[in-house]
């Protein structure tokens, strides 16, 4: 069973892209990464670029099949916080650089993933159950102690302040989970969160509709740069679909210097 694969990466009005995403065969699976570096830090970037270039040298480096995905998954996010901390020292002056990540391994047809911050993971089921990880942010904390509703979650001002990352001071608390079979027609999607100012329900929504991803996730990644201007974030978007035949890329890819 094949995978197809699309990926979009647009910096929307911010003077950099600092979203990185890349993927990579693995044996006879794959996988998938997208890290954030967050704005408001130095070299988040940085932060972002070293994530990824981690969590695809150690997937193509690991033995085949993994024996446990999930465990194997939160052991690179913790190599890839040592890295970036280091890197950050190495520095003229030293900085502090952070970055969000989700990456996804897709082994014997079955889904493992980890994440530590806002940046997303969506199973679309071709049954049409969706998965969602949930957020590593305040508003997120605030809504599971049920101090707010669903719809204040999506609007309040803490909602950008992440609470687990990659990089800094602390312990990584990556979050595993998955362990999913799947199934012909099925949809992972990983994004940043500059993709969250569309309407869940639009984005699930090209997700189902028929025809290649590339468009689909070009599309979904320039309507996200459309509806947030003039202060539209990065917004970058990798996908796979079960069931079709073309290889997956392989790599680190680098943004686009457009900005949308």
């Amino acid at each position: 069973m094949g995978y197809e694969i699309a990926q979009a990466s647009l910096r929307g009005d911010r003077d950099r892209n600092q979203d990185r995403i890349g993927c990579a065969e693995i044996g006879s699976g794959v996988l998938l990464v997208l890290a954030d570096g967050l704005g408001g830090h130095p070299r988040g970037e940085l932060a972002a670029e070293v994530a990824v270039d981690t969590v695809v040298e150690a997937s193509r480096a690991a033995p085949r099949p993994l024996a446990d995905p999930a465990a194997f998954l939160c052991a690179i996010f913790e190599e890839a916080h040592a890295r970036i901390v280091a890197r950050g020292l190495a520095e003229h002056p030293p900085v502090v650089p952070l970055t969000t990540c989700v990456a996804v391994v897709v082994e014997d047809g079955c889904a493992t993933w980890a994440h530590a911050g806002d940046s997303r993971l969506y199973l679309l089921r071709a049954a049409g159950e969706v998965l969602q990880t949930r957020d590593h942010n305040v508003a997120e904390d605030l809504y599971r102690e049920g101090s707010i509703d669903a719809a204040a979650r999506r609007t309040h001002p803490l909602r950008h302040r992440v609470t687990r990352v990659l990089g800094g001071e602390g312990p990584v608390r990556a979050q595993p989970g998955g362990g999913v079979v799947l199934e012909p027609g099925d949809v992972l999607l990983l994004c940043s969160d500059g993709l969250s100012v569309l309407p869940e329900e639009r984005i699930l929504g090209a997700l189902r509709a028929a025809g290649p991803l590339a468009p689909c996730v070009e599309s979904l990644a320039r309507a996200a740069v459309r509806a947030a201007r003039p202060h539209s974030d990065n917004v970058s978007v990798l996908a796979l679909r079960r069931g079709a035949a073309r290889p997956p890329p392989t790599g680190v890819r680098r943004p686009h210097a457009a900005p949308a």
